[in-house]
């Protein structure tokens, strides 16, 4: 038999205490973007844990002055520091930085570019809902796994003529074995129960049905994990009605990208829900960003709700090898939800980013100081 690839969690030493100072590439991005990479460096700080940031212009800001939102001078850059904290861009539909073209390749977006060239194929999006959010579905805790470089959102579109488009949805067999994998031992990792591979393969028989191939084939090698199956449409009633009876969600690029912003909405928001996305590189390469869009209707205007970067910020520090820290944040972000005096519009409260920032900033360094802060490990 041939041996199959060693996994995420096995080539990347990150998943085990570092010493020294890290290194992060800063993207503050558009709209909302800069002021809340602002607050994240913030509550980072309170941990007291040593991080040297490189910050570079990104996203359509960019564009605007360059005619590019990502140049060379990015790749370097991650490919130095191995590690991205990001805030949202603004994808325009046409005009100057639709699309990207750098190293010869052409991407949909700075995103997209930054993904493939690096084949940061693995998104996580957890969704773990907090006392204090307003959410209707307390309980929940789960955890969408997107596959990440191909599917719907391959970004391979061509006019078959002058009244009809084509867009190419590519599934690879080597693509779904790798994310059913890294499902499967994140699920192992974090003490997870339940993988849900979420599918189509009713009417897309040979992409989806490829990825269900795979994903089965995974499952065998994990009999300590339940496996499971769900089409994707009817899934989306499941969560609703029923959101605790979903643990880890398998899904192809569009499905999950569907999947994990509902997630969201069962929480409280896309103001709660972080993001990492992983690749495989010797030595592990990592991306963690907001789940939302940049707003830049309430930019510059202290109205942001920095959580959603915070508690990515978190799953950053996970990847570092600061797993206290990480703790500390979680647990900081949750206390000062749960209060609800110091709290953004969108979770009810009067207080601005920067208030809401410093009064997890305080939380953290009191929870530093007691050495407290384990709670909400999953997000």
């Amino acid at each position: 038999l041939k041996a199959r690839p060693p996994t995420f969690f096995e080539m990347t030493p990150s998943r085990g205490l570092r010493s020294g100072t890290h290194r992060v590439l800063c993207l503050p991005g558009d709209g909302v973007g800069p002021e809340l990479l602002r607050a994240a460096q913030r509550v980072l700080r309170a941990t007291g844990v040593p991080i040297e940031y490189e910050t570079l212009d990104y996203g359509n800001s960019l564009a605007q002055k360059v005619g590019r939102s990502i140049t060379e001078e990015h790749f370097a850059a991650f490919e130095r520091t191995r590690c991205i904290l990001k805030g949202p861009i603004t994808v325009p539909t046409s005009g100057v930085g639709s699309y990207v073209e750098i190293q010869s390749k052409r991407y949909t977006s700075a995103n997209q570019a930054l993904r493939k060239a690096f084949a940061l194929y693995a998104n996580v999006r957890p969704a773990l809902y907090m006392p204090g959010s307003g959410s209707r579905f307390p309980g929940t805790d789960l955890v969408v796994i997107r596959e990440n470089t191909e599917g719907a959102y391959s970004g391979q579109e061509y006019w078959e003529n002058g009244d009809s488009v084509v867009a190419i949805k590519r599934i690879t067999r080597s693509a779904s074995l790798r994310i059913a994998r890294f499902a499967f031992e994140y699920a192992v990792t974090n003490k997870r129960r339940l993988v849900t591979a979420v599918h189509k393969a009713n009417v897309h028989r040979q992409t989806d049905g490829l990825f269900l191939e795979c994903s089965r084939v995974v499952a065998k090698e994990y009999p300590s994990i339940r496996y499971s199956e769900q089409l994707a449409d009817s899934l989306l009633t499941a969560m609703v009605l029923d959101p605790g009876a979903w643990d880890v969600l398998l899904c192809e690029n569009l499905y999950g990208d569907l999947v994990s912003d509902l997630a969201a909405g069962l929480v409280g928001g896309l103001g709660l829900a972080p993001a990492g996305q992983f690749g495989d590189a010797t030595g592990g390469m990592a991306l963690f960003e907001p789940c939302h869009g940049s707003a830049p209707d309430i930019a510059g205007k202290d109205l942001a709700n920095p959580c959603s970067l915070l508690l990515s910020a978190a799953m950053m520090l996970d990847f570092l090898g600061e797993p206290k820290a990480a703790g500390w944040v979680r647990s900081s972000v949750a206390s000062v939800v749960n209060e609800g005096r110091c709290t953004t519009p969108d979770l009810g409260g009067t207080a601005g980013t920067q208030a809401m920032t410093e009064a997890v900033a305080d939380e953290v360094e009191r929870l530093r100081v007691i050495g407290s802060g384990e709670p909400l490990s999953r997000l």
